[in-house]
């Protein structure tokens, strides 16, 4: 009861200080934005979760959703149709969405390099190198996805013929180990752990073999850059606080990775090392890597993309992370 009238005594005189001009005014009520994320285990996830958990939303006024997909295919699809207002997107996405009315831009760079991310064979398996792979079958997470690019990209760079699975994010090493598939584009911290428990063999390291550019970005729509942009540099300050306290946090950052991924620590220290250390802090890109990603795309089969100009917001960066 004593704490009943407490509060109603605490808003009288808040009420009465307000009519008197000497109150505060009223904490503004949080906006609501919907992240859609490619896969659980994917990095993105884990920096969405850490802004989350540590208040970063919070405090930059947001009320966070965050839903996982099966793909980064999924999460576009989800943006096209009004059911997310940011993913992590790539530039083919946006610039054959584009073509086909799904007008979205990217605001802010997430990595410039495909970290983690590896062709793989069983460790048992006859092919040795990529020209074995013609004719066989790859596994990919879905069409549209960062995965179907690097396949594509693959086959073009490689001049080699084969047939891109669709797994989802979950499918792809139970579909390897099993032999369903022959090899598969495994992303982290999934292909450290295939690579400590000696299951599988790396083909080709896509960080290393596709030169740096805009390879991932955080994405939104073109009605949500006009209409929202508070929201916008809100939800990026976010983020990239997040990136900044995990970058900051060693030994917590590889303890959260470990729980959000369900993987041993010595995975999640690989992957804290060869991926974390080596996303973006603000944000920063230019026109330049986005013209470069395009041309890898092209190499990769798409054509009727739109031009860098139509595709990117450069007016975000470069992003002040949320303290």
């Amino acid at each position: 009861m004593n704490g009943i009238l407490s509060r109603r005594t605490a808003l009288g005189l808040a009420a009465g200080a307000a009519g008197l001009g000497l109150g505060a005014p009223p904490a503004r009520a949080a906006q609501k934005v919907r992240i859609g994320l490619a896969t659980k285990t994917w990095w993105p996830s884990v920096v969405a979760e850490v802004a989350s958990k540590e208040g970063y939303f919070r405090r930059a006024g947001l009320e966070a959703e965050l839903t996982v997909y099966r793909s980064g295919g999924e999460a576009f699809e989800a943006l096209a149709a009004g059911s997310a207002d940011f993913i992590t997107g790539l530039v083919p996405q946006m610039a054959t969405g584009r073509r086909r009315g799904v007008n979205s831009k990217i605001v802010a760079l997430a990595a410039d390099s495909n970290t983690g991310w590896r062709l793989m064979v069983r460790s048992a398996s006859p092919v040795q190198s990529l020209s074995d792979l013609a004719g066989k079958k790859i596994g990919i997470t879905a069409a549209g996805s960062l995965s179907d690019f690097m396949a594509l990209w693959t086959r073009s760079n490689a001049k080699i013929a084969f047939t891109s699975v669709p797994l989802g994010g979950g499918g792809l090493v139970p579909n390897l180990l099993n032999g369903n598939v022959d090899a598969a584009i495994i992303y982290s911290p999934l292909s450290f752990q295939l690579l400590q428990r000696g299951q599988a063999r790396v083909l080709l390291d896509y960080a290393t073999a596709i030169p740096a550019h805009l390879a991932v970005g955080w994405s939104a729509t073109d009605q949500t850059i006009a209409k929202r942009q508070e929201v916008v540099k809100a939800t990026l300050q976010a983020v990239y606080g997040a990136v900044a306290h995990l970058r900051r946090n060693r030994d917590a950052a590889i303890a959260t990775i470990a729980e959000v991924n369900d993987i041993p620590p010595s995975v999640a220290a690989q992957e804290y090392e060869e991926t974390f250390l080596k996303i973006s802090t603000d944000g920063r890109f230019t026109l330049e890597q986005t013209r470069l990603a395009l041309d890898l795309a092209r190499i990769g089969g798409f054509d009727n993309l739109a031009p860098a100009e139509e595709i990117v917001d450069l007016g975000f960066v470069p992003v002040t992370p949320a303290a």
